[in-house]
């Protein structure tokens, strides 16, 4: 079968010749029929649009099949969103022709690189030879920053639909991803639950869904999560950083690698299994020390939007508990919640990193008649505007409530977890009114 090797962002298709050989040794695979992409990824005029259009036509005239799983994909890092892009613009669920799918450190949902300022990206991503002055992709690191549209759409597109591109009898899809970040002055770029480049959590393509509903205050409604744990394998791979990730040297890798080309429809989910089964394990025994880098995080993407489909940029994420209770506000706001990164776009995009570990630790300790509270705070304040939220007491807003048991299907480890969240938008009287006298004219 065809084997084709897409490069993720500021590499290039000559890095991916020695795994193209591997594969060649290990699999038998002829190197004429592992085609390595190059595409330009540090242009800042090149769009997602420009990439999947060219991808698409060069596929063809390259002479790939477009024959449902008929060839082989294997990316690394920002690669697995040009396919994944790319089979949702070209082909209906179930046609698409890819076959298996090995997703190395993908950047299913993000990067906390993407949206650091040029100077960084030069001196730490690209190192000494890195040149003064340069492009970094603009166009592509809005798409790769965390809480994006384009990768919430995208999701929308292949993930949380009735007939998804993933599974048994589709493309059999696989995340592989390390743990540890970089050494050396690239280490400035490592932040826990990562591989340096992008998280454990936003690589998982076994994302979650869910929908909060605050409009009547009295009747806070919610759907979710829903969960599509087991559309793709997931594997952590102890140890191993962004780079190291497409080491052929590497034999735990390789091993994984070659199990995702091969396994076959009838025997995915047991594969799925295996593979969590093996990353528990790496969680276990992480999660045993006391370094908080190597534990469980969780990546929550909250978008606010009020009854209209606005979005809301300026809010405020509430979790709490009983009045007299602070449990759960220390809890969350001065140890569960890891990081926030607003879109820099549009600040109604929100992602949410949560250390599940440390919220699991504390669960034991947990009030046990006093569920978990989620709502939020928005500006302008209508109290003191012709216009805006009414969000600031509890008699004006509505939460949704967690009980303790149920709070590890809401906040889980190495995964993404989109929430969108409806609230209402208010308007004074004054702002437009019918039957008022005209006032009198000047001078009368």
């Amino acid at each position: 079968m065809p084997t084709v090797i897409i490069h993720g962002w500021s590499d290039h298709a000559v890095t991916f010749v020695p795994l193209q050989q591997e594969l060649n040794k290990r699999l038998g695979i002829p190197v004429p029929m592992i085609s390595l992409a190059e595409w330009l990824s540090l242009n800042d005029l090149v769009t997602y649009d420009d990439l999947v259009t060219r991808m698409d036509a060069v596929w063809t005239a390259y002479g790939l099949p477009r024959t449902p799983g008929a060839v082989d994909v294997i990316t690394h890092s920002t690669g697995a969103l040009l396919i994944r892009d790319w089979m949702t613009r070209y082909f209906a669920p179930g046609a698409a022709p890819v076959k298996h799918l090995v997703m190395l450190a993908p950047a299913n949902f993000g990067s906390p690189l993407a949206h650091k300022g040029a100077s960084f990206i030069g001196r730490i991503i690209k190192g000494w030879n890195a040149p003064s002055a340069f492009q970094v992709g603009a166009k592509l690191l809005k798409g790769l920053e965390l809480a994006s549209p384009y990768t919430w759409a995208l999701a929308n597109k292949d993930l949380f639909v009735n007939d998804p591109y993933f599974g048994p009898g589709r493309v059999l899809a696989t995340v592989l991803v390390g743990n540890a970040g970089y050494t050396g002055i690239a280490s400035a770029a490592n932040e826990p639950g990562s591989d340096g480049t992008v998280r454990v959590s936003t690589a998982n393509l076994n994302a979650a869904q869910m929908q909060v509903d605050l409009t009547d205050p009295a009747a806070p409604q919610f759907r979710g999560p829903q969960n599509i744990n087991g559309i793709a394998g997931f594997l952590i791979l102890d140890g191993l950083n962004h780079e190291t990730i497409h080491d052929p040297t590497q034999a735990a890798m390789m091993a994984a690698l070659a199990e995702g080309l091969q396994v076959d429809d009838a025997g995915f989910s047991a594969y799925c299994a295996r593979l969590d089964a093996a990353t528990q394990a790496v969680m276990a025994a992480r999660e045993a020390g006391s370094d908080r880098y190597y534990w469980g995080y969780q990546n929550t993407v909250v978008l606010v939007k009020d009854q209209f489909g606005n979005h809301v940029g300026d809010y405020f994420l509430e979790f709490y508990g009983a009045a007299n209770d602070t449990f759960w506000e220390s809890l969350f706001h001065g140890k569960v919640i890891e990081d926030v990164h607003p879109y820099s776009d549009d600040n109604g995009y929100r992602s949410v990193l949560i250390d599940t570990t440390r919220l699991q630790a504390a669960l034991a300790g947990a009030p046990a008649a006093a569920p978990l509270q989620f709502s939020l705070s928005a500006s302008p304040d209508i109290s003191n505007n012709e216009v805006g939220y009414a969000s600031f007491t509890d008699n004006d807003i509505g939460a949704i409530s967690i009980p303790t048991g149920q709070i590890p299907l809401f906040f889980s480890p190495n995964r993404t977890l989109f929430v969108e969240v409806i609230i209402t938008r208010k308007q004074k009287d004054e702002i437009f009114k019918l039957g008022v006298a005209p006032p009198a004219p000047i001078g009368s």
